[in-house]
């Protein structure tokens, strides 16, 4: 069971702490068990009020939720639990000469079976326990739900065949239901991952032009409902074809990215960029007016301006800059108009001068 946990958990403590709590844990179960067997308790009860145990080891020691642990913790012990349970049967059936000789069988075949399960069902599992959380209480409860069904089989007197039938059925109907867990808790990972890459640009890791889209057009929507406005920028980096063609385009990805970290290092929490396209970035800025807009784009500009890029395989820094666009959302906007507004913006910029802020309101006004 230890090792299992070791499987498909990660440890998050030192080594020497692992090895004194498991050293404890053992001392108190020995301790315990002791109190128990003088108060009466049979062995099968004993092992399994101890066994309960362990589950402070794996609290303790791993770095997963609890709900997680709690969750592997169960799922171990009822799943090495049916192997117990079903060998049993067999040897009393069976009676041997050699008394238990089948349960030993099952351990020896639970112990054989750690490399299959690491290579199978580790990755399954993991996913499993990624996702379990407060609002997923009811994944956290089946497997304690299993583990009491088969204590009660456990823990029975009598070793009847209808027992075995109908423990043998619950073996299957519980081994279903872990199987059915784990891939519908894949299927929803790989949604999730699709999502995440139909959104998201390849490169930079920021948001493409197919999400920014949407949200502009949510947020067009509620200034339609609330008049909230919105600001729009749209952001060029400043001769970036003659940096590819001098340093090369892993160069130029290299500087994609490296600006990307600073944009986002400039706005707001709550603020919003995508990669427009090619060496473009567009920023959404939600409930913000003309004043507010252009210090906060005035203060991307000379983040970018006061960088040094040092890239792996060029002698001297890169020194580059941003022209940047702004756009006010205004009553009857339509996704088209503001965009276009703010790219109006930027090429007036760009053949200004560079290095720019313009917002669309102050060439409007010329």
């Amino acid at each position: 069971n230890i090792t299992l946990t070791y499987i498909f958990l990660t440890p998050a403590r030192s080594r020497r702490f692992q090895i004194v709590i498991f050293i404890s844990t053992a001392v108190a179960s020995l301790f315990i068990r002791a109190l128990l067997y003088r108060f009466g308790f049979g062995p099968l009860q004993v092992s399994y009020i101890v066994g309960f145990l362990y589950l402070l080891p794996c609290l303790l020691i791993f770095k997963e939720s609890f709900q997680a642990k709690f969750f592997i913790f169960f799922m171990i012990y009822s799943l090495t639990q049916l192997v117990f349970l079903i060998f049993k049967y067999i040897d009393h059936f069976i009676s041997p000469e050699t008394p238990k000789i089948y349960v030993l069988t099952g351990l020896l075949l639970e112990a054989a079976a750690l490399p299959l399960i690491n290579r199978h069902l580790k990755s399954p599992v993991r996913d499993t326990i990624g996702i379990i959380k407060l609002h997923s209480i009811s994944f956290t409860v089946f497997p304690v739900l299993s583990f009491l069904l088969l204590t009660c089989y456990a823990l029975q007197k009598e070793y009847l065949f209808s027992d075995f039938i109908t423990l043998s059925l619950s073996t299957i109907i519980i081994f279903f239901t872990y199987y059915l867990i784990a891939n519908s808790i894949s299927g929803t990972r790989q949604q999730k991952e699709l999502e995440i890459i139909s959104v998201t640009d390849s490169l930079t890791g920021i948001y493409n032009r197919r999400y920014m889209e949407k949200r502009i057009q949510k947020e067009l929507d509620e200034n339609d409902k609330n008049n909230l406005e919105f600001a729009i920028i749209i952001a060029d980096i400043d001769f970036f074809k003659k940096i590819n063609d001098i340093y090369g385009h892993d160069c130029g990805d290299y500087l994609l990215k490296s600006i990307t970290e600073d944009i986002q290092k400039s706005i707001r929490a709550n603020d919003t960029v995508a990669r427009w396209g090619g060496e473009e970035f567009l920023i959404l800025l939600p409930r913000t007016g003309i004043k507010a807009a252009l210090p906060l784009t005035e203060r991307i500009r000379k983040t970018i301006e006061s960088r040094a890029y040092i890239y792996k395989t060029v002698n001297t820094p890169i020194k580059t800059s941003l022209t940047l666009g702004v756009s006010i959302v205004e009553a009857g906007d339509t996704l088209d108009m503001v965009l276009k507004r703010a790219d109006m913006a930027l090429y007036h910029g760009k053949r200004r001068s560079r290095n720019c802020v313009v917002s669309y309101d102050e060439i409007n006004n010329n």
